[in-house]
């Protein structure tokens, strides 16, 4: 069968797979997408843990690269849930790698800092890995079977990506819809990470693409920032009141998932690669107020 998409996006309705989509179209790059639960206009249902209908799919578009921002990415839910998990985080991984391999595309996977145990970061892409929480194993085994199965395969670890986004749920989204409404709000200011503006990220991976990269690469924002330092700093781009902002040690929110507290990772690979800076959390911030949608 002739190729009919050279990229597909597998969980498009989601932050990072809506970022990679607006990032093939600016780049007029001919691309399709999935959703699974949060249906969007021009996009395709896909169960990635029913391996007949993930084969069908890609053996009717045949596309030469295979995205894969899809996840169950609730840590809570996912450490409540391990077996429901697994079979999004891992079995559905599987046969994405099948899938692919059948038809020669490469995989592009989107892995985590939550494989790491917040020790001793910032991390390198040879850091040993050691997960704390049970979605962090789920990542680093779906990294280890990409490994060892996956013809050809690109891992790309990222962690707290932020932007506009259509179901409005990453970290910023909620930290500005909840300073409009006067409301006050728990921020943990012992998590470390590496704030990442999801069109950079977008940016960076197509750029990889191109390059016809492979192996492991992290890329996320190259400031490591507290998650405190990190809503400070939104409320001051979005003028909002920063007193809402209330910090608090990670165990004071009860959280069911223990987090990795000194994390995030290092740039220097992505940034040789491609030859240019990925943006730190204070450049993302200000870049996505200038694109700003009504938020209430």
């Amino acid at each position: 069968m002739s190729q009919t998409v050279p990229n597909l996006v597998i969980g498009a309705s989601g932050q990072v797979g809506e970022a990679l989509m607006a990032g093939f179209a600016a780049q007029d790059q001919a691309v399709t997408g999935t959703y699974h639960h949060h249906t969007r206009a021009g996009l395709l249902p896909l169960d990635v843990r029913r391996a007949a209908q993930v084969d069908d799919l890609l053996r009717t578009l045949q596309p030469q690269t295979v995205l894969v921002p899809a996840s169950l990415t609730n840590v809570d839910y996912c450490e409540q849930h391990p077996a429901e998990g697994y079979q999004t985080n891992v079995v559905g991984v599987q046969h994405l790698v099948q899938a692919a391999n059948n038809i020669q595309a490469k995989l592009v996977y989107f892995s985590s800092d939550y494989i790491f145990d917040g020790q001793h970061g910032p991390y390198g892409e040879e850091s040993p890995a050691n997960p704390l929480n049970e979605y962090g194993r789920q990542k680093l085994v779906a990294e280890h079977l990409i490994a060892l199965h996956a013809q050809n395969y690109l891992i790309i670890r990222t962690t707290v990506v932020y932007g506009w986004e259509s179901q409005g749920k990453n970290f910023i989204y909620r930290l500005i819809k909840t300073l409009n409404r006067g409301d006050s709000i728990r921020v943990p200011m012992d998590q470390v990470g590496s704030p990442t503006y999801a069109p950079d990220l977008a940016h960076a991976t197509i750029d990889l693409i191109k390059r016809d990269a492979t192996g492991i690469y992290h890329i996320v924002g190259r400031a490591c920032a507290s998650r405190y330092d990190f809503a400070l700093e939104a409320a001051r781009v979005f003028d909002l009141n920063p007193d809402l902002i209330q910090p608090v040690q990670t165990q004071a929110l009860n959280q069911i998932a223990p987090r990795p507290l000194q994390a995030g990772m290092i740039v220097t690979k992505i940034e040789q690669t491609l030859g240019r800076l990925m943006l730190d959390y204070k450049q993302g911030l200000r870049t996505m107020k200038e694109g700003q949608p009504h938020v209430t």
